[in-house]
């Protein structure tokens, strides 16, 4: 059997559901017209020329080192605050009705956040994302992200790797960082790239092991990131913003 996860058409629930529980991760065809993503390429424009970003000390910009040796915004975090279209968009039932089907209760929306990754910035180190909120007591079976290509997303453009079948548990982390992977702890040959075309979805696990590459091509690398929570472990969002993006 193929131990990776094939692209599958959003009504294919049975397929995706059998992908997220076997792998941590499930691959979603864009549900979406090419005239909302073209949407989505405006808004994203029309946000990056925020005051916000070009402030850079706003706490919704989060920066990000450049292979130059700078640090470039790379993400805002919140979005939906100052976007309308992707605070509808997080509610889209085309992905609340996948993230139910993996979460097996109704997804809470517990973050949300848009990753440009301008030309030149680098990748993330490998880490699982429930490390960063596991104080909040809910099992890591209960939260999920669903990632939305903006565009087109490969080995250029810095993709995102995931680590199969490594779900059930965190892994051990650095000595200098306990919120990333300690790489001995993987098996390298095992990285998967995550090869997305616009409107295509990854669901992730909170404990999928992930990471990315520099984006070594001439334009962004956009993602929409929604963060679920399944409904019975309730709702965090403001508790999490509060806390300042633990």
């Amino acid at each position: 059997m193929d131990p990776y996860a094939k692209r599958h058409a959003p009504t294919a629930i049975s397929d995706i559901t059998r992908d997220y529980e076997r792998l941590g991760y499930a691959i979603v065809a864009s549900p979406f017209e090419a005239s909302e993503i073209d949407r989505w390429r405006v808004e994203c424009d029309r946000l990056w020329s925020l005051p916000d970003v070009a402030d850079s000390s706003h706490s919704r910009v989060d920066l990000r080192d450049a292979m130059d040796g700078s640090r470039v915004p790379e993400r805002l975090d919140p979005v939906i605050d100052v976007s309308p279209l992707f605070a509808a968009l997080a509610r889209d039932e085309r992905i609340l009705r996948i993230a139910s089907a993996l979460l097996r209760d109704d997804p809470l929306l517990f973050k949300d956040k848009l990753i440009a990754k301008t030309p030149g910035t680098t990748g993330y180190r490998t880490h699982q994302d429930f490390s960063y909120i596991e104080f909040f007591g809910f099992p890591a079976d209960h939260q999920l992200a669903a990632a939305l290509a903006v565009d087109a997303a490969g080995a250029e453009n810095g993709a995102i790797e995931v680590f199969p079948s490594l779900h059930d548990r965190l892994l051990p982390s650095t000595a200098d960082d306990k919120h990333l992977i300690e790489e001995s702890a993987l098996d390298a040959t095992s990285a998967v790239m995550i090869e997305l075309q616009p409107g295509d979805m990854l669901m992730l696990h909170s404990l999928c092991p992930h990471r990315s590459r520099p984006n070594l091509a001439s334009g962004p690398r956009r993602l929409l990131f929604f963060t679920y929570n399944a409904a019975a472990s309730g709702d965090h969002y403001a508790t999490y913003y509060r806390l300042g993006k633990p």
